[in-house]
């Protein structure tokens, strides 16, 4: 159900019930009156205001009276409670079948009336809706509408900040490319077009020709680098051909000190190989003069053990000579003058 509906229907029962209330009112079934009055129930309250508390532990008199006093109080306050509820209860029979009677005829009539009451409701929210639906689609098409021309203005904005690190050349191209603002384009937003429009244009005609003066100082200054860099390199060069000749000057000083220490080492080698050989002349000819010492030092200790082994045999040989002329005198008596060993 549409607000517009639902606050209608809202509106109509409010009129209705006020009419409702000033033609019919509701019967005054029977005055209410209950058989206890206030007065009566101030009275039962000050006769047991206070309540006395009970101790079993006193006397069975003291104990017997003080629960006769609290049953009995009970009992009248039970009474009246419930001499109260049964008066209730039938003064409020008629109502309560007044109202189910009320309810019912109610009923009765609201189940005739509510079925065309919905077939009316529902041909008239289709109209509703309908209007509704093109009210709102009208608004969108309004608020999309507004939204193309602000977007737009904004992009047409942006340029300079978008832009903030282009060169001149696509500064330029920027500018070039702006479309005119027309009446057409931008309808009740024309005049806040072209101004920001021409806002623009001056912020970006700005930008060029500070870009141009940085792009013209850059200019020069790449120039200045690039003579720098090229009188680095022509210093560079003659630095590392003069490099190269002090190397094969070095290389070749290096190469004379090699040959010259090859030299040397030639030399000593060749005096070192005759000094050796001079040493092993030396010490063939000392050990050619010590075996010579030697052979001639055995030739004499053969000699002289020859003499001597010689000498030992001949004293052996004597005294076998000795010992067998004592044996031929002892088995023969006689003498062997013809055994005699001579040296």
């Amino acid at each position: 159900m549409s607000e517009v509906i639902e606050a209608e229907i809202i509106e109509a029962e409010i009129i209705e019930a006020e009419i409702i209330e000033a033609e019919f009112k509701a019967p005054v079934l029977q005055d209410i009156k209950y058989p206890i009055e206030k007065d009566d129930l101030k009275v039962l309250i000050s006769e047991y205001e206070d309540i006395p508390e009970i101790d079993i532990n006193d006397s069975d008199e003291i104990v017997s009276k003080q629960f006769e006093f609290v049953v009995t109080g009970h009992k009248k306050f039970v009474k009246a409670r419930n001499s109260i509820e049964k008066v209730r209860k039938t003064l409020k029979a008629p109502a309560l079948e007044y109202g189910k009677t009320v309810d019912s005829i109610a009923k009765e009539f609201q189940s005739i009336i509510k079925p065309i009451e919905d077939k009316l409701l529902f041909q008239r929210r289709v109209v509703e809706d309908n209007e509704a639906r093109k009210q709102r689609e009208a608004e969108e098409a309004e608020e999309r509408r507004v939204e193309v021309i602000r977007h737009k203005i904004l992009n047409v904005k942006n340029l300079p900040l978008q832009h903030l690190n282009s060169n001149s050349d696509e500064l330029t191209r920027v500018l070039e490319n702006l479309s005119i603002v027309t009446q057409d384009e931008y309808e009740e937003f024309y005049d806040e077009a072209v101004e920001n429009q021409n806002f623009v244009i001056s912020q970006l005609q700005i930008a060029r020709s500070n870009r141009v003066l940085v792009e013209n100082a850059q200019k020069i200054q790449d120039e200045k680098e690039q003579e720098a860099k090229r009188l680095k390199d022509e210093e560079d060069a003659k630095l590392q051909a003069e490099r190269a000749e002090l190397e094969r000057e070095k290389a070749e000083l290096q190469k004379q000190k090699d040959e010259f220490a090859a030299l040397n080492r030639a030399k000593k080698e060749e005096i070192d190989r005759e000094e050796a050989i001079k040493k092993a002349d030396a010490l063939q000819a000392k050990q050619e003069i010590e075996n010579e010492e030697r052979k001639q030092k055995e030739k004499e200790n053969f000699k002289k053990f020859k003499h001597e082994t010689i000498n030992a045999l001949c004293d052996v040989c004597l005294l076998v000579d000795e010992t067998a002329e004592m044996v031929f005198d002892g088995v023969y008596g006689c003498h062997i003058p013809h055994l005699k060993f001579e040296v």
